[in-house]
C-alpha cells in the first residue's frame, strides 16, 4: 500500500439500483437521437425495451444533455432513470425520428486534427458523415463521444492536419403528427408509431398498461389516436393514455380549463395533465412526471394500481408554462381537479402530483360511480389484463364443470387476497346460466361475471373542531 500524507478523494461506483417492475410498464411514442447510433435503422418504428441508462444510450442514442423539446424520448428517459425520488423502469419506447427522412440539407466544415483526432461539435447524423475523397473504415473512423461530439480519427495518418467533412443534421420540424399516430399496412403487416402498440406483446412479451406520446399528445389528433389505441389493443389488452394540455397556449388555469373543453380532452379512459414541471432547470411534460409517479406508486404495491398517484412526491422544483415559471395554491389547483385535470402543488414540504380523477370528471355533474377516480379505471384494467395473462392456457382446453369450478375458486382466491390487503373492498366472480346460454356453450364460449368495489382514496378528510368549556373546571380547581 502506498504511503499517504494529506487529503485524498476518489469516485466509487454508485450502489443505486434502478428498480424494475413487471406490473406497470408504460409505452411511449416520440423522438430519440438514434442518428448517433452506427445502425439507426433498428431503432426506428420498433418497440424497444429500456431498463436503464446504459440501454437508453446504446438503443436510443440518449445523452443527459439532450434538448427535451427536440428529443421527447430523452425527457422520458431522464424522468424515469435520473429522477431525484426513485429511478424506475422499465419503459417501452417507439422512436419515429427517421434520419433518412427527417434531415436537413448537407452542410460542410473543415476539421482540424491534432495527433490524428478531430471533432464535429454539431448534432449530426452519424451515417451521413463523409470526409472528402476518403473512405470510412480505411482512411478514418467516425463515432459519437459521451459528451455529444463526433470524433473523427485518422487511420495511418491519411487525413493530415485538416479535413473537409460533410454531413446532415436531424430536422425535428419534419416529424409530423401522422408519424406519431403511425400507420398499418395489411399488405406488408408493417406498423409504425402508435399502431405498434398492437404487436408489443408479440414483440416483447409485455403488456403495457399506460401509453403516452409526450410532446405530441397535446395535439388533438394524437390524443384521439391514443384513446382509440388503448382499448382492446392487440385484440385483448387495455391501457390508459396520459396526455397533456398545450402549456404554450394555456398559460393560466382559466385557459387550461377552456382548452380542455374546446379540444375535447374528456375521455373516461385518459388522465389529463397541466402544466409542465421544472426538473434541473429544464421543463418536462407533466404526463411524463405523472407516469413516473404511477410506476413508482404501483411498484410499492406489488404492481397493483389500487393507490392513486395523487399527493405522491415527484421530482420537480416548480411549474412552467411557455418557458416561464407559474405558481398557484391548493385552492387554484382544485379548480383544475374539479374538471378532471391533474396538476402538481407544493404540499407537506415537497412537490406532489395533485388530482385523483380521469379527464371526464366534472364535479357536480352526474357520473358513473366507476368513473369517479383514476384508481377505478386502472384497477378494472389491471383485473382484466391479469385474468387474461394468467388463464391464457385455458383456451382450446376442455372445459368441464370441474374446470369451471376450478376457475371460480382460483379467481375468488385472487379477489379475496386483494380484499384482505385492502386493495379491493369487495370482489366476487360467478358463472351464471343467464350469461351462458346453451347455444354459446355449444360454440365453446364461456362467460364469467365479476363484481368488484375498488378502494376509494381519501380525497378530502375534514376534522371538525368545536369549542367546549369542559376544561375550565380544571383551571379554577373545581367542577363546572
Amino acid at each position: 500500500m502506498t504511503y499517504k500524507h494529506g487529503l485524498y478523494g476518489e469516485v466509487v461506483p454508485s450502489k443505486e439500483v434502478i428498480t424494475t417492475t413487471k406490473g406497470t410498464i408504460p409505452f411511449y411514442v416520440g423522438t430519440a437521437p438514434v442518428h448517433r447510433l452506427a445502425n439507426s435503422k433498428d431503432a426506428i418504428n420498433r418497440p424497444i425495451l429500456i431498463k436503464n441508462l446504459d440501454e437508453a444510450a446504446t438503443k436510443l442514442g440518449y445523452q443527459s444533455t439532450d434538448d427535451f423539446d427536440t428529443y421527447t424520448l430523452s425527457s422520458v428517459v431522464y424522468a424515469h432513470f435520473q429522477n431525484s425520488i426513485k429511478p424506475i423502469g422499465p419503459i417501452i419506447a417507439v422512436n419515429v425520428l427517421d434520419a433518412e427522412i427527417h434531415k436537413s440539407t448537407t452542410a460542410t466544415e473543415t476539421i482540424t486534427l491534432v495527433e490524428g483526432k478531430g471533432y464535429i461539435e454539431k448534432d449530426v447524423i452519424l451515417s451521413t458523415v463523409k470526409i472528402a475523397t476518403k473512405v470510412l473504415g480505411t482512411d478514418y473512423t467516425a463515432e459519437y463521444t459521451k459528451d455529444g461530439k463526433v470524433l473523427i480519427t485518422s487511420l495511418n495518418g491519411s487525413l493530415g492536419t485538416s479535413a473537409s467533412a460533410s454531413y446532415n443534421s436531424p430536422d425535428i420540424s419534419k416529424v409530423t403528427t401522422a408519424d406519431v399516430i403511425g400507420s398499418y399496412s395489411a399488405t406488408t403487416e408493417e406498423r409504425t408509431g402508435i399502431k405498434l402498440l398492437d404487436v408489443v406483446y408479440e414483440e416483447l412479451n409485455l403488456v403495457p398498461n399506460i401509453i403516452s406520446a409526450p410532446g405530441f399528445n397535446h395535439k388533438p389528433e394524437v390524443e384521439k389516436a391514443l384513446v382509440n389505441a388503448c382499448q382492446n389493443y392487440g385484440g385483448r389488452w387495455n391501457a390508459i393514455p396520459v396526455v397533456d394540455i398545450d402549456s404554450d397556449v394555456a398559460k393560466n388555469i382559466v385557459d387550461a380549463k377552456k382548452w380542455a373543453t374546446a379540444n375535447g380532452y374528456n375521455s373516461r379512459l385518459e388522465k389529463l395533465c397541466w402544466p409542465k414541471g421544472k426538473v434541473d432547470g429544464r421543463s418536462i411534460w407533466m404526463s411524463i412526471i405523472a407516469i413516473v409517479d404511477m410506476q413508482q406508486t404501483d411498484n410499492r404495491n406489488n404492481g397493483i394500481p389500487y393507490e392513486s398517484p395523487s399527493n405522491k412526491q415527484i421530482g420537480i422544483s416548480g411549474l412552467s408554462v411557455n418557458g416561464k415559471d407559474i405558481r398557484f395554491n391548493i385552492v387554484q389547483a382544485n379548480e383544475l381537479n374539479e374538471v378532471g385535470i391533474t396538476t402538481a402543488i407544493y404540499n407537506g414540504g415537497k412537490w406532489v402530483l395533485w388530482g385523483p380523477h380521469m379527464a371526464n370528471f366534472k364535479y357536480g355533474e352526474d357520473i358513473k360511480i366507476e368513473d369517479v377516480f383514476d384508481v377505478n379505471a386502472r384497477m378494472n384494467i389491471y383485473l382484466l389484463n391479469d385474468f387474461k395473462t394468467r388463464n391464457v392456457d385455458l383456451i382450446d382446453s376442455p372445459i368441464a364443470r370441474n374446470d369451471i369450478d376450478g376457475i371460480l375458486n382460483t379467481e375468488q382466491l385472487k379477489l379475496n387476497s386483494l380484499i384482505s390487503d385492502g386493495k379491493l373492498l369487495y370482489g366476487s366472480i360467478e358463472f351464471m346460466p343467464a350469461s351462458n346460454p346453451v347455444g354459446d356453450v355449444i360454440q365453446g364460449e364461456f362467460v364469467f361475471d365479476s363484481a368488484v368495489t375498488t378502494t376509494p382514496p381519501g380525497k378530502a378528510i375534514t376534522n371538525r373542531v368545536q369549542y367546549t368549556s369542559a376544561g375550565i373546571g380544571a383551571l379554577v380547581g373545581g367542577g363546572e
